[in-house]
């Protein structure tokens, strides 16, 4: 049976072959394209972003089952974080994507983050939500210099509200947004406000939706500073090199 009047449009999910693994995904919308990865919970899949589906209606969505879950291929090991951001990039290549807005949930932001570090030329924006990162990538994301909203709950208990205030410090054109409590039904699970992109979605859209119409506009640039402090800042950038 066909889509009937009225009804909404399914995302068309479709399998690739990229080198040693198949890769499963699932697209919908026009316009710039917004690649959605999910994080690390073994039930995770493309589908996790079916409540904010409503993107579709201003961008491309490209929702990817990262190696190891979903649709695509199951190795016995998961790749880590480096490998999932390689067969993204050798996804977008297939695709003949040349450059997308990145949105991250949990271990996805952290793929997400790992992308912008090594192909910084086909990223537009970031879109952090709960994200986990690595130590070595905050001093890596320094010099990145993308318009990054980081969204976190006040009592999320996976992923502490300080890693997202960490992110922010490390990425110099982000803007954090910190919800009030999301899990005060005590019938939910303890995760629930670790993820806000289906525990809070119609908040999570209005903030990516207001973010997206000027995101360079919405970050907040570090305070100006003092001739010393600016002077000891740039020695220290320029000894990172």
């Amino acid at each position: 049976m066909g889509v009937q009047a009225g009804e909404p449009v399914p995302a068309a999910v479709k399998t690739v072959e990229l080198g040693e693994y198949r890769v499963n995904y699932a697209s919908i919308g026009t316009g710039p394209t917004m690649v959605l990865l999910h994080g690390s919970d073994k039930r995770e899949e493309w589908s996790i972003w079916k409540p904010l589906i409503d993107l579709s209606a201003k961008w491309s969505l490209l929702m990817p089952d990262l190696v190891g879950f979903g649709g695509s291929t199951r190795p016995v090991e998961t790749p880590d974080y480096t490998a999932q951001a390689k067969v993204v990039h050798e996804l977008m290549d297939k695709l003949t994507i040349p450059k997308a807005t990145f949105a991250g949930t949990s271990w996805g932001g952290q793929i997400a983050l790992e992308f912008a570090i090594n192909w910084p030329e086909r990223v537009e924006n970031l879109i952090l939500i709960s994200s986990t990162y690595d130590k070595p990538q905050l001093q890596r994301l320094r010099k990145l210099r993308k318009p990054t909203l980081i969204v976190w709950a006040e009592d999320d208990l996976v992923t502490q509200v300080k890693a997202g205030y960490n992110l922010r410090d490390a990425i110099r054109t982000s803007r954090i947004e910190v919800l009030e409590p999301v899990a005060r039904n005590p019938n939910y699970d303890f995760t629930a406000a670790h993820k806000l992109e289906r525990y809070r979605k119609d908040v999570i859209l209005s903030m990516i939706r207001k973010f997206m119409s000027d995101p360079s506009g919405m970050v907040t640039e570090p305070p100006e500073m003092e001739p010393e402090l600016r002077g000891l800042a740039m020695k220290e950038e320029k000894e990172e090199e």
